[in-house]
């Protein structure tokens, strides 16, 4: 072989190397601090995702169911029962929240039971050991007049003979009232309306006072509950003594009174609850009378 061919050969195989080499390596070079950043970002974006916690919004909460009320106190003889289930469970919704769980109610004063003495209901008000007046509590007055209304008094303080004029109690306590109205029920109306058609066929007179007797037959009672909270116009909440109590007052007149003898009571617009008259009549004569504790 001659030198010329031979100096061919090998630039013909190094050609080919170098080809080789080439083609083997990425068409573009690769930084690596680019890669390095890649992988981080890659491991943040895990760390996001593994860190992600659900938003209150994003959580369902339901408040467990309250207890069933009890009712306790009453005996088998007595007659004028002014709380039932319908209207405690009404008045337990604007108690303070942590009266709202108590479900056991105690009758502590019924003036069918303990007798008309306003210094009756004071002893059976009072707390009976030291335990008591460490927790929190709360007592509910009931009236019925002499339109068998039914009314009263929701209180943070247990009634008490205060010499001095001084009031006591706090934004918790309100006044209410109950009113019983008719709903009509639309179902019963019906079936009502399509009897009477099928009568029409076979009598085409029907008596007017006949079918406004149809009409209130159908409606239904329904239990309304007026609550007046405290407004702080004014801090005259409560203020009892000897002779009366009065829950609410201003300008000379009272939310809620009621004389000694538990008798007589009265009730205006004041400002300390913003209420309406409890009553329909500014004085009213006391058929029953109950207070209650809750706590």
């Amino acid at each position: 072989m001659s030198g010329v061919e031979n100096k061919k050969s090998f630039r013909e195989r190094a050609s080919s190397r170098i080809k080789k080499v080439l083609s083997s390596r990425p068409s573009s070079p690769v930084n690596k601090s680019d890669m390095r950043t890649n992988n981080n970002d890659n491991d943040n974006d895990n760390n996001d995702n593994n860190n992600i916690t659900p938003s209150l919004s994003d959580i369902s909460y339901d408040e467990p169911p309250l207890t069933p009320l009890e009712l306790k106190g009453y005996k088998d003889t007595t007659y004028h029962r002014l709380l039932d289930i319908n209207l405690a469970e009404e008045l337990r919704l604007h108690l303070p929240p942590v009266l709202q769980i108590v479900h056991d109610w105690k009758l502590l004063y019924s003036l069918e039971q303990n007798g008309s003495s306003l210094r009756t209901l004071y002893d059976c008000a009072i707390p009976r050991d030291s335990n008591e007046l460490s927790r929190r509590q709360g007592y509910l007055l009931i009236i019925m007049d002499q339109f068998h209304d039914i009314f009263g008094c929701y209180v943070n303080e247990y009634f008490r003979i205060r010499d001095r004029r001084s009031y006591y109690g706090n934004g918790d306590c309100f006044l209410w009232k109950s009113e019983i109205s008719e709903i009509p029920n639309l179902t019963k109306q019906q079936d009502k309306n399509d009897n009477n058609n099928n009568n029409n066929n076979n009598n085409n007179s029907n008596d007017k006072d006949d079918s406004d007797k149809d009409i209130n037959e159908t409606n239904e009672k329904q239990l309304r509950l007026k609550v007046f909270p405290y407004t702080s116009f004014n801090d005259f909440i409560i203020y009892s003594n000897s002779k009366f109590i009065s829950v609410g007052s201003g300008d000379g007149k009272f939310g809620l009174w009621i004389d000694e003898n538990l008798n007589e009571g009265a009730s205006d617009p004041v400002e300390t609850f913003g209420n309406e008259p409890l009553s329909k009549k500014e004085k009213f004569n006391i058929l029953a009378l109950e207070l209650w504790k809750i706590s």
